[in-house]
This record gives C-alpha cells, sequence and structure tokens, in this order.
C-alpha cells in the first residue's frame, strides 16, 4: 500500500508540518511525505493568495501559486492508495476526518482504524473532492491527538496492512451550511453556547435554514476569524443487506 502524506495544507495549522518533518528524518517503506503550501509555511500564515484548500481542482497555469500548487498536489494524489492531509483547529473537541462524495468503503474504514469515527461528507471545492483516495485529518490543538509521534506510529502500522479492517459504529455526516459573521450578529450565536458535534435546537436550525437534527463544528475557531462556524447534518446508516 503506497501512502502519501500531505502537511501543511494551511501553512500555519502545525501537526502536519511537523508529521512531515518526521517523516523525512524517519522515513518508512511504501510512506512519502510532501508540504502543502511551501510559501504559506514559509510566511507562517495561512495562504499566500488564496485559500489552498478552496484551490481545487487548480491549474497548471493558473495566475496564483494556490492554484498550481493545487494541480501539482492533485497529479501526485493519483500515484498513491491512500493520501492523508493533516489540519488543525482551534475548536475543542472537534477530530474528525473528512472524505469525498465519491470516497469508497476503504476510506471510510481507514479513517475508522485511525481512531477516526466522525466522518464528514465534503462535496464542496477541496481536495477532497478531487481526490477521492484522500482523507483530511482535522485535530483540535488541544486533544490528545495533537502529536505528530502518535500518528508517525498510526501510518506506519497501517502502511504494512495488506486489508483494512471493516470497521462499524462509524458516523457519517455532511456539511451543509457554513455560519458568517453576519448569522453570528442576527441569531445572537454567541448566546446557543454551541459544542462541536452537539445537536442544535430544532427552532434554531429552522431559522438558519438548515434541517435538523443539525450539528455545529469549527465554532469561533480563530484560524478562520471570516466565518464564525459549520453545520452539519448525520448521514442515516444503511441497513445491513439480507442477500
Amino acid at each position: 500500500m503506497k501512502i502519501l502524506v500531505i502537511g501543511g495544507m494551511h501553512g500555519n495549522e502545525p501537526l502536519g508540518i511537523k508529521l512531515v518533518q518526521m517523516f523525512k528524518k524517519n522515513q518508512i517503506k511504501n510512506v512519502d511525505v510532501v508540504f502543502g503550501n511551501e510559501k504559506a509555511i514559509k510566511a507562517n500564515c495561512r495562504f499566500i493568495k488564496q485559500d489552498l484548500n478552496r484551490s481545487f481542482p487548480g491549474n497548471s497555469k493558473g495566475k496564483s501559486y494556490e492554484e498550481k500548487r493545487a494541480s501539482f498536489l492533485i497529479d501526485i494524489c493519483k500515484r498513491y492508495d491512500l493520501v492523508f492531509d493533516f489540519h488543525n483547529t482551534h475548536c475543542p473537541n472537534n477530530d474528525c476526518s473528512f472524505v469525498g462524495v465519491s470516497a469508497n468503503k476503504n476510506l471510510i474504514n481507514t479513517s475508522a482504524f485511525l481512531g477516526l469515527r466522525r466522518i464528514i461528507i465534503a462535496d464542496y471545492d477541496c481536495i477532497n473532492k478531487y481526490a477521492s483516495n484522500c482523507i483530511s485529518i482535522e485535530i483540535s490543538l488541544g486533544s490528545k491527538n495533537m502529536n505528530s509521534l502518535l500518528w508517525y506510529k498510526r501510518i506506519k502500522e497501517l502502511s504494512m496492512l495488506k486489508l483494512i479492517p471493516n470497521k462499524k459504529n462509524v458516523n457519517k455526516y455532511r456539511f451543509v451550511y457554513r455560519m458568517t459573521l453576519e448569522d453570528k450578529k442576527r441569531f445572537n450565536l454567541e448566546e446557543e453556547n454551541f459544542k462541536a458535534f452537539k445537536q442544535i435546537s430544532r427552532g434554531l436550525a429552522e431559522s438558519i435554514g438548515v434541517k435538523s437534527p443539525a450539528y455545529p463544528i469549527f465554532i469561533g475557531d480563530k484560524y478562520t476569524p471570516y466565518n464564525y462556524g459549520g453545520i452539519l447534518n448525520k448521514l442515516k446508516r444503511r441497513p445491513h443487506s439480507t442477500r
């Protein structure tokens, strides 16, 4: 199994950057690494001209650095069985993973194998939408999973497997709404005391215009001060086939 690890898709999120540096110093067979937004990492900022993870599928002849970089990363991803793209958030209790709408069951099992059983299906422009073999890993800065050595060991263990075990009790969500700063003011959202993945009231969900039950994510994240947060809907589990 060939694995690619991407760190620094956002240049100021530390976990993936540290993990790539660790793999560079202690290489593992069948595991390669690449920095995402190299210029943003050097500048210790989220991006240079535009958010790299909103620049996919990219354009090799584009005007911005991020457009070109996105195209470059998509081409690299095609060479691997699995791709891991690491991110951080200031929002507590937010550990989860993102996969694209075309992700197969193997990616769901892989996420659960790595300890991430809250999986968000991304259908907006991001690396997961265009690289169906990519799992984006989101870790809160204060989490016990905020540990590059821990992820180094997990990926090393994964790289030696021939088959990913089938995992049950996985919760899948869909990202359905991005709460703006205007929403924050209009609905007095600071008074709601949101907690990541904790259901919001039906009345508030209906006021915002999303189905209930609805769950918040990335609330007041300092990495994205231009947004207030996001809202998810949980996807129903399909019944087991009787055939």
